[in-house]
């Protein structure tokens, strides 16, 4: 293997080299080149990246494995998916069969050091021809995905060569690092709406189920110098004990050699908590796959940092997430026995750790390969007992849904997932609910039953030592303290515990619902306006010239009163009407009769605030959501508000944002030190401090007086409030963490569905909570210029997450329409649109963009 081209000699410099880093481009140039120069390697084009640049996934083995692959493949899902096979039935697999492994790099594109890493990784396993290798390519089938936000990679790359040899030299991009997502790429696992997570679930959990998962990433700087399994506590509560185990034992043997390779500051059991979101790391827990991070501390990009030996800190402080307990001080423990002394910390010691890191994993899986697949079968037999066990035998999505579009939607979504699914063929009985045909059912005797839970059960984050500070005041979750799927999507799902004989199919090919135009009408065709994917159609037959009106009042069609807001097209546009049902899955519904005051809708001219400092997210996710709904929109930027003209402008979006981010300067300033202290603001570029400032707040109320909207997401309704001098106050200001603590949580909400900011929504709805406003109108002789859209019940308000001191957002207000001059303000409080999640409260933000 002597004549295979190292990285070194292929990108002419060692990878992870200081002020180098190697593009996405030149490495998936490396890996064809591998692939071309080795049997030992398959390069697999998984597809385009939200922008266009190649997704790959690089499988090495053996060249015996690589002619059986097809074979391993097989045994790999029968051995973790083992219906009634015993355990005696399951030993010939086990001896046959290899283990998976599949390890990623540098999901966050600013966290470099794992796609540099990546061709060094692929050539050892390649080239190395020392009892360890070969025992590595004959018992694993190792397959990494060396870039998994390629995108991002080109933006850091390119960002960091622009600005080296300059003041801003390592500085991070002050834009998101992905088109949409920025950092939360790595909460789409379980949703799933970027091209990226796609990919990975279909490597994940349909084509190459692993035995066990790594995912390599970057930390802060002035700690351990790198987390390895396990995770510290809390665990969540539905995975199987022995992937718990399996990640101390994975993580022990990585931690091993590592300290064997004389690298220092080496943490595992501490920092990220066993209970966080669902990532890919966290997630394929739940599919009983041992699913890991490692975390290194990052340089400045490639450029070396040196750190004082009095800087280096602990990770337990107040405020802190959960699980960063387990790291109290910065001195040796049981579980970090070799503090690194301080000096310089270069992009080649990351690029070294995780490979020992990343080969280790390899190494522990071969040597114990049988042991390894018979966990796999084990974890999978245990689960699915235990699914007979539980009280609860399956949950029941059912066919009646105030929005059955989207649940079709999660069921799609949950199929990616790939678990187990049927349809009732009839109607049938549970727990004394009658469901009609085409509910679906998910039992739980499956070996993913702890994914099921996880995904569409009621959940409790618990509230105990590990969430607690010793004085009361709690930790932040790792990021939501639920992630229950359908509650996020507004999708009815029953637990049950019993049900009548019924036919039910197995869905195995799913197809997406496709819309019909159900018969002719001179009269004009109505659209539900409960259905999000109403708006999307909506959308489309505006932008081809066919109007579309109103209604608002409630119809009768039939025995069914349908809700004020439902769209009615007139006839004559029937061809249109049917490819726009066969692209969005809804019907259009003939009207013999229509005796009800409509209005027109209006295409509104929509623009959005984009900023720099790093980007919010919450932007990135909203652009996404509008445009799966075909929303045009405009992006502005500070000199767009600040000297452009907003006339034309009859809606301004503004994503979730403290007021100081917004306004920038002096502001912004003074809002980081209190808010983030020891975390300095960063330094980018002067043309990058972005904030509209006091000009701003003025052209921005000028044009609301003169009739525009102002639509405010989350924590920018403070700044609506500030700017235009509402009367309004948001009543959780000021309040401590044991006073009141609402992360990520969903909660229950009164809708007032006859109000056009809220039509065709449930009139108890779940929205999600975290960190938002909840507000109260100041009395004043403008009352009646303010109207509730929504406000939160006075008891039983949490449905699943955590929420302390419930009497503090009881009967307040959760989204308000404020009127201010000729213009207004709508004040959506809790998260209507987070990540492209919450279908459930899309509607909230999709009304306000329409006329």
């Amino acid at each position: 293997m002597s004549d295979i081209i190292s990285p070194e000699a292929f990108f002419s410099h060692m990878l992870g080299t200081d002020h180098k880093i190697a593009r996405w481009d030149k490495i998936v140039e490396y890996f064809w080149s591998l692939q071309k120069e080795s049997k030992r390697i398959k390069v697999m084009d998984m597809g385009p990246s939200t922008e266009g640049h190649p997704v790959l996934a690089i499988l090495v083995t053996s060249e015996e494995n690589m002619e059986n692959l097809e074979r391993i493949q097989e045994v790999n899902k029968r051995i973790i998916n083992p219906d009634d096979l015993t355990e005696d039935d399951v030993k010939p697999l086990v001896e046959e069969g290899k283990a998976v492994v599949i390890q990623s790099m540098s999901l966050h594109a600013t966290e470099i050091g794992g796609t540099q890493m990546a061709p060094e990784l692929a050539y050892d396993l390649i080239t190395r021809e020392d009892e360890e290798a070969r025992r590595i390519r004959d018992n694993v089938v190792s397959i990494m995905v060396p870039c998994f936000n390629p995108d991002g990679q080109h933006m850091v790359t390119d960002w960091y060569n622009r600005w080296l040899g300059t003041e801003y030299e390592g500085c991070s991009t002050p834009f998101l690092y992905h088109k949409y997502t920025g950092h939360d790429n790595n909460r789409d696992a379980f949703a799933t709406n970027i091209a990226e997570s796609r990919y990975m679930a279909r490597l994940m959990f349909h084509d190459w189920p692993p035995q066990a998962y790594q995912d390599h990433h970057h930390m802060g700087s002035y700690g351990a110098r790198l987390y390895v399994a396990p995770y510290s506590d809390p665990i969540h509560p539905h995975g199987d004990p022995l992937v718990w185990r399996e990640l101390q034992w994975y993580g022990a043997h990585m931690a091993y050699k590592l300290e064997e390779a004389g690298k220092t500051g080496i943490v595992n059991a501490a920092i990220f908590s066993g209970w966080a979101h669902l990532g890919f790391h966290w997630i394929g827990i739940y599919h009983n796959i041992p699913s890991m991070l490692t975390e290194s501390a990052s340089a400045k990009l490639a450029t070396p940092l040196y750190i004082h030996p009095e800087q280096l800190i602990e990770e337990t402080k107040p405020r802190s997430l959960v699980g960063t307990r387990m790291m109290p001080h910065y001195r040796p423990t049981t579980n970090f026995p070799n503090p690194w002394p301080g000096g310089w910390w270069t992009l080649r010691d990351i690029v070294e750790q995780q490979k020992i890191a990343a080969w280790a994993l390899l190494d522990h899986v071969a040597r114990n390969k049988e042991t390894v697949l018979m966990n796999a079968y084990q974890k999978a037999v245990r689960q699915t007992q235990r699914g007979a066990e539980d009280p609860v035998t399956a949950y029941v999505i059912p066919a009646a849904q105030h929005d059955p579009r989207t649940m079709e939607l999660l069921v799609e979504k949950l199929l990616v997932q790939n678990i187990e699914f049927f349809r009732a063929k009839e109607p049938f009985t549970a727990d004394g609910y009658i469901y009609g045909q085409g509910s679906y059912v998910i039992p739980l005797t499956q070996p993913k039953m702890g994914l099921v839970k996880t995904l569409l059960g009621h959940t409790r984050f618990p509230d105990d030592s590990f969430t607690r500070q010793p004085d009361g005041s709690p930790h932040n979750p790792y990021d939501t303290a639920t992630d229950t799927l359908a509650e996020f999507m507004g999708v009815a799902v029953h637990p049950v515990e019993w049900i009548t004989d019924v036919e039910l199919e197995k869905v195995d090919d799913y197809k997406q619902p496709i819309g019909v135009v159900d018969e002719h009408s001179k009269v004009g065709y109505l659209l539900d306006t409960r259905l999000n994917h109403a708006y999307k159609a909506v959308n489309l037959l505006l932008s081809q010239g066919v109007p579309v009106r109103r209604v608002t009042e409630p119809l009768f069609a039939g025995d069914t009163e349908l809700p004020p807001g439902c769209f009615i097209v007139d006839p004559g546009h029937e061809e249109k009407l049917t490819t726009v049902a066969e692209e969005t899955g809804v019907d259009f519904h003939a009207l013999q009769v229509l005796e009800a005051e409509t209005k027109p809708v209006k295409r509104l001219k929509v623009g959005m605030y984009q900023r720099y400092w790093g980007g919010n997210a919450d932007e990135g996710w909203t652009r996404l959501c509008l445009e799966q709904h075909s929303f045009p929109y405009d992006t502005l930027m500070d000199e767009d508000i600040l000297q452009g003209d907003l006339s034309g402008y009859d809606a301004i979006i503004l994503p979730s944002d403290p007021p100081a981010m917004i306004t920038g300067g002096d502001e912004l300033q003074k809002w980081w030190k209190e808010k983030r202290p020891g975390w300095p603001l960063p330094e980018y570029p002067p043309e990058y401090r972005s904030g509209l400032g006091d000009e701003g707040k003025e052209k921005l109320k000028a044009w609301v007086e003169q009739g525009g909207t102002l639509v405010c997401l989350g924590e920018a309704g403070e700044y609506a409030i500030e700017t235009l001098g509402l009367k309004a106050a948001n009543t959780l200001k000021g309040l401590n963490p044991k006073e009141f603590h609402c992360p990520g949580s969903t909660v229950h909400m009164l809708v007032d569905a006859y109000n056009p900011v809220a039509y065709g929504m449930e009139e108890d709805a779940l929205a999600l909570f975290w960190g938002n406003p909840a507000y109260k109108i100041l009395p004043s002789g403008d009352n009646h210029r303010y109207q509730v859209v929504a406000s939160y019940p006075d008891i039983d308000i949490l449905e699943s997450g955590w929420l302390i001191g419930e009497e503090h957002l009881a009967n307040k207000v959760a989204v308000l329409r404020a009127e201010a001059g000729d213009g207004a303000a709508v004040l959506l409080g809790p998260r209507v649109q987070h990540r492209c999640q919450t279908h459930g409260t899309f509607k909230l933000l999709f009304n306000s963009l329409l006329g």
